[in-house]
């Protein structure tokens, strides 16, 4: 029997699995995915991209690719019942599809298909990362005394070839409209692994062997979805649409290529009107379409894509598993209605949530690596749990009437964001010192530790070229420091983030040790630093100069020179307006104040630019200070 090592095996290909694996890349860390499907997913399933999990394909370098094949979503037309007794359907209102606060798309439409390929794509250059279909696990067993920080593989998993995996096909009708597999097994390897990630799905195979509980039930709620081409005289086909019948609400999303997703109650109860979900064809589908169109025509050109499923609204009881050897992602361990477009989004976040925190303690940086692998636990199950709670409030918006339909449905289109989520105190959250004295000038807005930053959007201060600060984040495992150093056009201001420079920089009694390379100054030397200093100003850029700044704002590589991108102004640029940044997180501007943003750009600490050993004590309580010698 073939034995492979490897650091991180990854069960299931599916987004969660592939966006996982993207942190690895350029890493040195050894992944192995495994997948029973023959290959990506054909077609179908997930395809509303929310803002966050946009910035995280940015993050990985994808952005280009996802953007140029998207459908942007920009209006949202409600449909209800005609008054008249006609029994047809007028437009009620035509509202925006945005949320002001994130200033940019709140969503956008493509299908699972092309998001796994983009994904897959980014991976097949990294000779450190390996992907098998067709392979399966069979058993796991977990040695908890191994220590994290010792060189051992305490995981081992054995893989077997799964022979007659069957490829999708139109219609197969599954729970959640998700689709198993069954093959016949031939055990052929054994894996040794320092951790194992399941993300293999609603029926996960690591979960069960974990014992984890899937707490929740199923609805009898019964659900038709179906991608075509339609052909129809409805006016606001191409608009996001929710037309609001007394049998419940059918969900319209307009896709690139003239196609269109319908989402169309079936039953309120599994045997109601089309008996059992096996039972459901397309056929059926379309008619309940029609009568809910109707006085409007719907016919299908063409259809590639249709699936039933029943709703279940469940959670895992863990997240983790066996001292933190074992983890659960995504559907593995939270599953609900695809409505408000969360499964796929949700799962990514999930990833990308515990991959920093895996590439961080494989790479040995951190001095605790147990504490800081807790928080993937402490902080994704409370959002699992929310969006659960959730859904069953928005489910009850598309199986029968509602009289605050548009209320619940704009407070909905805001949860749906991420917005509201705030991860609770832990080494890799923290309220430094002073904090709390100054909470009416810092903490205001989204400015708050344990939320994810504001994407905000300002310009480099040598060029006025405009950027947002998510995209300036690029996931390489780097924490950033930002310096919300104020108008340094004014004496006091630029006095106070040169100090903060000298701290940022001195190996002795600063933080020189994490911001400052530890081996060479060329370009690949700075990319390894572990901690990457930036800072925000709101003075006219025309009386600031960028060399007169410390250098730990602009450093510079012998082989590349300074490095012009890491000073921004919050000023009006060129094009696309003023950002307003100090505004929109009521930063003092005279004041300023200084935030950890953590790899996955949720915000660790907001710290005064009066506390210096603030920023030290962050980077000590998440363990990155002792793990790094002097």
């Amino acid at each position: 029997m073939a034995i492979i090592t490897v650091d991180v095996l990854i069960i299931g290909a599916g987004p969660a699995g592939l966006a996982l694996a993207n942190w690895f890349r350029n890493s040195g860390i050894r992944v192995l995915l495994v997948d029973k499907k023959t290959g990506p997913t054909p077609r179908g399933h997930a395809e509303g991209l929310k803002s966050t999990t946009n910035e995280i394909f940015a993050a990985f370098g994808i952005e280009p690719q996802i953007e140029a094949e998207s459908w942007r979503l920009e209006e949202i037309a409600i449909w209800g019942e005609s008054k008249d007794g006609s029994g047809g359907i007028v437009r009620q209102h035509v509202i925006e599809d945005k949320v002001d606060e994130l200033g940019v798309a709140r969503e956008t439409i493509l299908q699972q298909s092309r998001v796994e390929h983009h994904l897959l794509q980014n991976l097949l250059s990294h000779t450190n990362i390996a992907i098998r279909y067709h392979t399966a696990p069979v058993s796991v067993d977990i040695d908890t005394s191994c220590p994290h920080l010792s060189e051992e593989y305490p995981v081992t998993v054995h893989l077997a070839n799964v022979k007659d995996d069957k490829p999708e096909a139109n219609g197969t009708s599954t729970s959640n409209g998700s689709n198993g597999t069954n093959g016949h097994h031939h055990v052929e390897e054994r894996v040794q692994a320092k951790y194992v990630v399941g993300c293999d799905g609603a029926h996960s195979w690591l979960r069960k062997q974990l014992g984890v509980a899937f707490e929740g039930n199923s609805t009898d709620c019964l659900f038709g979805v179906v991608d075509l081409i339609p052909k129809t005289d409805f006016p606001d086909i191409r608009r996001v649409g929710y037309l609001r019948r007394a049998t419940g609400t059918v969900l319209i999303i307009p896709r690139s290529n003239k196609e269109v997703r319908f989402y169309i109650p079936i039953a309120e109860k599994i045997g109601d009107n089309y008996g059992t979900r096996e039972e459901v064809t397309l056929e059926r589908i379309l008619a309940t379409a029609r009568a809910a169109l109707s006085p409007y025509t719907l016919e299908a050109g063409t259809v590639s894509w249709w699936s039933a499923y029943c709703v279940t609204q469940r959670v895992g009881s863990r997240f983790s598993r066996r001292r933190e050897r074992a983890f659960l992602v995504g559907d593995a361990v939270h599953t609900h209605s695809p409505k408000a477009g969360q499964g796929l989004n949700t799962s990514v976040q999930d990833a990308y949530n515990l991959g920093w925190k895996l590439r961080l303690v494989l790479q040995g940086r951190i001095s605790d690596p147990e504490a800081l692998l807790r928080t993937y636990e402490s902080e994704r199950r409370p959002v699992a749990q929310d969006l659960i709670d959730f859904d069953r409030g928005y489910l009850k918006l598309f199986t029968g009437p509602s009289s605050q339909f548009e209320t619940e449905f704009l407070w909905a289109m805001k949860f749906s964001t991420g917005l509201s989520i705030r991860y609770a105190r832990s080494c890799a959250v923290q309220l430094s010192r002073g904090v709390e004295d100054v909470r009416p000038s810092l903490l205001k807005a989204d400015l708050v530790p344990g939320k994810r930053l504001q994407n905000f959007q300002a310009v480099y201060q040598t060029d006025r070229v405009v950027d947002r600060i998510q995209r300036r984040m690029r996931a390489t495992g780097a924490f950033r420091v930002i310096v919300f150093a104020g108008d340094i056009a004014e004496p006091e201001p630029l006095a106070k983030a040169q100090r903060w420079g000298e701290f940022l920089a001195d190996r002795d009694s600063g933080l020189g040790r994490v911001t400052m390379p530890s081996d060479g100054d060329d370009a690949t030397a700075w990319q390894d630093v572990p901690v990457e200093i930036l800072m925000v100003h709101c003075a006219n850029r025309h009386q600031v100069e960028l060399l007169d700044l410390h250098e730990i704002y602009r450093p510079w590589s012998s082989d590349q020179g300074y490095d012009y991108w890491r000073v921004l102004a919050d000023v009006e640029s060129v094009i696309e307006g003023h950002g307003r940044v100090y505004e929109r997180l009521d930063i003092d501007k005279h004041r300023g104040c200084c935030v950890v943003i953590r790899p996955d750009g949720y915000i660790g600490a907001v710290i005064d630019l009066d506390d210096l050993q603030g920023l030290r004590g962050y980077f000590e309580g998440v363990g990155l200070i002792g793990a790094i010698p002097n």
